[in-house]
């Protein structure tokens, strides 16, 4: 009788084994991100999260830190890098210089549609990240929707920019800004309504729907330039010891929604967000919203080829060829329909 249950009990062990069922950790994963708990990236974190926890039965759970809890807006490369969290939301113009290749994206006049952009550009940067990013997984790309200059005075051609102090989104705004002779001032989202309220700032470039939602700077701007000018590039990337700690089911998991097609997934809650805001924000009294003629966007399209020059040498410098990085890019774009008309 004894024998009988010790073969039985090897051969659950055996299955067990085989299964990977008893030797599964639960592992809770610090999702760490610098926008308020009402932006709409919440939401796509949690429909992440709960996939997660679906496909590996609960051992995989995802907490989140919004409003910079773990660190400010400039770290989350380096928090997911060094552990601090798990997973990081990061916006690689926070740090000048260090991923040239990524802040292609961020030219200005680049991506016309940013729900349809958002798994072409995660399926462009994989061949990339895996060097430039290769601190971490990489795991999607994508970006927020239309982006333009809201101010306290009015802006409808370059030559406006002369003199003004900007809140700018990333590195490569700042160097738009520079070329038009602005004086370009790069601090956490979180602080620029502030900064605007008390006149520190003269302008911001965020989205229209950054007029209303969770940001509100309507309330401290006066004037919007109605020009499409630009779209700002996010990654989510992973530590990469919590993930080889991973069993295989749970890193399949993983795997499983670090793709194209995720990445709009995610997105798409912010997405819809902004979409509502914009809607909002047209309505807003008192404000001043500038449209402009072909002939000036085009100067707004000519101001931007210095910041073009610029970015091809950084990324020639990296070891790449800019010519072949855009043109790569533009392709993906225009496979989905979302590259600027």
């Amino acid at each position: 009788m004894d024998m009988k249950w010790q073969r039985t009990a090897g051969a659950i062990v055996l299955m067990a084994a085989a299964t990977g069922v008893y030797a599964e950790e639960t592992i809770t994963l610090k999702l760490g991100y610098w926008v308020p708990p009402r932006h709409g990236l919440t939401a796509g974190y949690k429909e992440w999260g709960e996939a997660l926890s679906k496909a590996t039965h609960g051992t995989l759970k995802v907490q989140l830190y919004p409003s910079s809890q773990l660190g400010s807006g400039r770290d989350h490369y380096d928090m997911a890098k060094r552990g601090i969290a798990d997973i990081t939301l990061v916006n690689p113009g926070y740090t000048p210089g260090r991923f040239p290749v990524i802040g292609t994206v961020d030219l200005p006049f680049t991506v016309g549609d940013s729900l349809k952009a958002a798994p072409a550009i995660t399926r462009w940067y994989r061949k990339y990240a895996a060097k430039e990013m290769s601190d971490v997984i990489t795991c999607h790309a994508y970006t927020h929707d239309w982006a333009t200059f809201h101010s306290n005075k009015p802006i409808r051609v370059p030559a406006d920019i002369k003199g003004l102090n900007i809140r700018t989104a990333n590195q490569t705004m700042s160097r738009y800004v520079t070329a038009m002779g602005g004086n370009p001032v790069q601090i956490p989202i979180m602080e620029a309504f502030e900064s605007l309220k008390r006149g520190v700032t003269d302008g911001i470039s965020v989205t229209l729907g950054g007029l209303t939602g969770p940001f509100k700077f309507g309330r401290v701007t006066k004037y919007t330039l109605d020009a499409r000018v630009y779209v700002a590039t996010f990654v989510h990337v992973i530590n990469k010891a919590v993930y080889e700690r991973m069993s295989p089911a749970q890193r399949k998991a993983i795997d499983d929604t670090c793709t194209p097609e995720w990445a709009g997934r995610v997105y798409k809650h912010w997405y819809d967000q902004d979409q509502r805001d914009q809607v909002n924000s047209r309505k807003l009294t008192n404000h001043v919203f500038t449209k402009v003629s072909p002939a000036e966007l085009k100067l707004w399209h000519d101001a931007a080829k210095p910041v073009e020059k610029e970015w091809a040498e950084s990324v020639r410098k990296a070891g790449y060829d800019p010519h072949q990085v855009l043109t790569e890019l533009e392709t993906e774009l225009g496979k989905v329909g979302a590259r600027v008309e």
